[in-house]
């Protein structure tokens, strides 16, 4: 049997609401943020209630929000830098409205589907990105079957909805403007590390209901 890994995205930051280009910069959770963990950690922790542990990006957006669904749930938190978001290079801080004017072979490079294609000012790649959380996979996955929730980030989950060894199955996805904050993406992996999404379900809000702003997809 796989190992079922629930991925959430972390909750709304101060960048997230001023739509400026997030990265690997640390900005912490907003007021709207912390409202939504409020609401939304006690419900991921029923519906998860039989998750073994909760792994979180060391960025403070998400383990902040990791660690109120561990509390709910009364599991441990493992930090693990391999959950990071991507590198943006030169794009990290700029308003995303300015990207293209202010940075125009920067962001040339974050929309080239080339996953070998870094982005300028120190950023990863995209294979760089599916090798450490493919890495991450195969890891948690020797432990045996289990459910365990990582909580990570926007471009990130954007990674693993495309490496999904059921790509062919992407028509079921609903999603339209992005994965949005606290929403959760399921996927099943092997003990080589590949994974299969669960698209039908993918970027569901369903732990904030009527408190969810519309999708903010600002990596």
């Amino acid at each position: 049997m796989p190992t079922r890994v629930v991925l959430v995205r972390h909750a709304q930051s101060e960048f997230n609401a001023r739509h400026l280009i997030q990265g690997q910069l640390d900005p912490p959770l907003d007021d709207v943020g912390l409202e939504q963990l409020r609401v939304g950690a006690p419900r991921a922790a029923s519906e998860h209630s039989d998750a073994s542990r909760v792994y979180t990006s060391d960025l403070s957006r998400a383990s902040t929000t990791a660690r109120a669904i561990a509390d709910a749930l009364n599991v441990d938190v493992i930090a693990d830098v391999r959950l990071r978001e991507r590198h943006l290079g030169n794009l990290q801080g700029l308003p995303r409205a300015e990207l293209k004017d202010a940075e125009p072979s920067a962001y040339a490079a974050w929309k080239s589907r080339d996953p070998n294609q870094t982005i300028p000012g120190g950023g990863e790649c995209g294979r760089e990105v599916d090798e450490r959380l493919c890495d991450f996979f195969r890891e948690i996955a020797r432990d045996g079957p289990q459910k365990v929730i990582a909580v990570t980030h926007g471009g990130v989950l954007g990674r693993v909805f495309s490496g999904g060894r059921n790509g062919d199955e992407k028509r079921l996805c609903g999603m339209r403007r992005g994965v949005g904050n606290l929403a959760e993406c399921v996927i099943d992996v092997d003990v080589d590390g590949s994974w299969r999404c669960e698209y039908a379900t993918w970027a569901s809000g369903r732990f904030l209901e009527s408190t969810a702003l519309d999708a903010d997809d600002v990596a």
